[in-house]
């Protein structure tokens, strides 16, 4: 029985039929479909109820996922140990805002990479939103999020930094006081369906200030755009990793009561992948320390 049948396995589990694995896996629909035949042939067994479309798994092939993820990670455990304890092996799924896509994650990514060159860590860049069902089913390892409002308990929030909100202008505009900027100027808005836009509107309407809405958008980044093409203002995260071309706009405070965006890294309690969740997270901690003491890229 191989660790790549296995993983296989794993991956039409989790993603819920053969042609979503097989994009996983880097393969062929037909060749994830060949080698669960053949994975049922070695063990003389119906892992899948062939009467849907598309199949689905059956009672003994829920079974066996359960017990592929145990021998896959102790797999990957036992290369660690016959190797150095010092270099982890494995494939680490991380799921990142993007926001953080252009900051913190390809920073750690890097800087864990050279410590660790036969790690492998794949990323998935979504909505905090669309990353916490992601976590759950265990498509992902870890998802580096603003904080939910409300996760399930078997789920755990690893919070490391705090983003304060702020106005941004552009860097000509006279005004210097967040509330007469918001109210004279066009507003361009962060999407209210995701937490930030939310968080953001909740502190508008607490402060009774009535903006004239010029569009709104589901990027922070195509917000930061907007505003520096002169096309209106806005409030936004003031990013604890900044990408490594930031635009440059006027960042005005919201005050000592302004709303803040907590980033954390979302997991699992039974996440199979701890010990590489872990080093990220550490790594996660150590760029942002370097950064709030350097300002710059590790």
């Amino acid at each position: 029985m191989s660790i790549r049948r296995l993983k296989m396995l794993i991956a039409v589990a989790e993603s819920g039929s053969f042609g979503a694995a097989a994009d996983e896996m880097g393969v062929s629909q037909s060749a994830v479909s060949l080698q669960m035949k053949a994975l049922e042939e070695e063990l003389r067994i119906d892992l899948f109820d062939r009467s849907t479309r598309p199949p689905v798994l059956n009672r003994e092939g829920l079974e066996l996922v359960t017990s592929a993820r145990e021998i896959v990670d102790g797999y990957e455990r036992l290369g660690m140990l016959a190797g150095n304890d010092s270099e982890p092996t494995g494939e680490l799924r991380i799921g990142g805002m993007s926001t953080t896509m252009t900051g913190i994650i390809p920073q750690a990514i890097t800087s864990l990479r050279r410590t660790y060159p036969s790690l492998r860590i794949l990323v998935t860049p979504d909505h905090s939103p669309n990353l916490v069902p992601q976590v759950d089913r265990g498509k992902l390892d870890a998802a580096i999020i603003s904080a939910p409002p409300y996760f399930s308990e078997h789920m755990e929030f690893h919070r490391f930094a705090e983003e304060p909100m702020v106005a941004i202008a552009p860097l000509d505009c006279p005004c210097d006081d967040p509330i007469e900027l918001l109210r004279t100027y066009p507003f361009i808005r962060f999407n209210r369906i995701f937490w930030a836009g939310q968080m953001i509107d909740e502190w508008l309407r607490r402060k009774n200030v009535v903006v004239s809405e010029q569009m709104e958008l589901d990027s922070l980044d195509m917000v930061s755009t907007m505003v520096f093409y002169g096309l209106g203002v806005s409030i936004v995260p003031s990013r604890c990793v900044a990408s490594p071309n930031p635009l440059p706009l006027k960042e005005i405070p919201l005050g000592p009561k302004a709303p803040k965006r907590v980033l954390g890294m979302l997991v699992r309690r039974d996440n199979k992948n701890r010990h590489l969740t872990n080093l990220f997270y550490e790594q996660m901690l150590h760029v942002i320390k370097t950064h709030a003491e350097t300002g710059s890229e590790i």
